[in-house]
This record gives C-alpha cells, sequence and structure tokens, in this order.
C-alpha cells in the first residue's frame, strides 16, 4: 500500500467535506410525548445519511436517534403516532425512481425497531390515517401515458395509530396539547426545528 502525504490527506479529507450538504430536517411529528424529527446528510455521489432527532417536549433538550442498518441510507417520510407512545417511522429511497415505502413501529423506552410493512406506492402525497390502517394516495401512470390516482392500504396488528385523518406529506407543523413544534426555512430544506411547551420556546439544528 503506497502511503499518503499529510498533505495530500488533508487535502482529501478537505474535499470530502466540502462535497458534504449540511444537513436538514425532512418531516416532524409527536410520539404524544416527546417530538421526533427525521434529519438526512447527503454528499455528493453518497447514499443520504439519516437519523431521528428526538426532542423532550417537557426539558426541550435534544438527542440522536440512530436507525437500523437497513434504514441508515432511506429518507424518513413521514412519523406517525401510535398507542404506548409508540412510532410509525415511514421511510423511501427517494434517489433516482425511488422505491417502495417502508413501515418501521419504534419504541422509545425500550430503544426497539420493528419491520411492520412495505406497500407498492411510488409517488404520494396525501395519506388516510385511521387506528389500524394507513392509505396512500399514489400516482401511477397507466398504459396510455396519463397519470392516474389509485389507493393502497397498509393495515396493522400490533399498534393504534392515535392522530387519525387526513395528511399532506410533507408535515412540517404539528401541535399536541400545549407542546407545538414546527420546522423553518425552505420546503424539503428545513435547517431548524422550533419546540415551544407553554412559554417556553427552543429552536434545535440537526
Amino acid at each position: 500500500m503506497k502511503k499518503i502525504s499529510t498533505l495530500a490527506l488533508a487535502s482529501l479529507l478537505i474535499s470530502t467535506v466540502a462535497c458534504a450538504q449540511a444537513p436538514v430536517f425532512t418531516t416532524v411529528n409527536s410520539s404524544g410525548k416527546d417530538i421526533f424529527a427525521g434529519v438526512k446528510l447527503e454528499s455528493k455521489g453518497m447514499e443520504p445519511e439519516t437519523y431521528l432527532l428526538q426532542v423532550s417536549s417537557e426539558a426541550l433538550t435534544s438527542s440522536k436517534v440512530s436507525l437500523p442498518t437497513e434504514l441508515s441510507h432511506r429518507e424518513v417520510v413521514a412519523l406517525f403516532p401510535a398507542d404506548k407512545n409508540r412510532l410509525v417511522v415511514m421511510s423511501q429511497r427517494t434517489v433516482e425512481q425511488g422505491d417502495r415505502p417502508q413501515f418501521h413501529s419504534y419504541n422509545p423506552e425500550k430503544k426497539e425497531w420493528k419491520k411492520l410493512a412495505e406497500v407498492d406506492c411510488v409517488s404520494f402525497a396525501k395519506v388516510k390515517v385511521e387506528k389500524k390502517t394507513l392509505t396512500l394516495s399514489c400516482l401511477e401512470t397507466n398504459a396510455k401515458g396519463e397519470e392516474v390516482e389509485s389507493k393502497k392500504q397498509v393495515a396493522f396488528r400490533d399498534l393504534i395509530l392515535t392522530q387519525p385523518g387526513e395528511v399532506t406529506l410533507p408535515m412540517a407543523k404539528v401541535e399536541k396539547d400545549s407542546v407545538r413544534a414546527e420546522l423553518l426555512g425552505d420546503t424539503f430544506e428545513w435547517k431548524e426545528l422550533k419546540v415551544g411547551q407553554d412559554k417556553k420556546e427552543k429552536v434545535f439544528r440537526p
């Protein structure tokens, strides 16, 4: 193996850092107890690195939640609160043509992840949330080359979703009881997360 000079190594490190963009938020929601936000860090020519930022709604302190290996390069596109303060994490590989969205549950108390399902729906924007199901409004191209909408449903057996209703993605704002959270910045390029509890308020960066 050839030795690399200190100058060459420093130059390589600088180039690598220069290619990496600042991390941005992708979505936000409340588990009922804490605020969670998806984060991605992109580098040119590389798969994005992703994780969750967890903010305590009482102390307004943050911590990083690493995703399981199979999700580490998938973008967190939506978060849905469930019973027992659990969270349903919806992820998708968004580079090139994208792939099937996957759904995992996350238990913050036990720090446990579990894969729930995936659905054949590459392009979507609206989601109907019910207690045991999510229904995606999928945009597809038919044989005539026309864009049509179809419904794809994902059912969950072992958990109950706690925020039923119609959701339009991306989710950039949430309000639960006295807690509120909002992503700040340009759409899909949110660089700050503002969280408020009663009269307290704090801004977080990924």
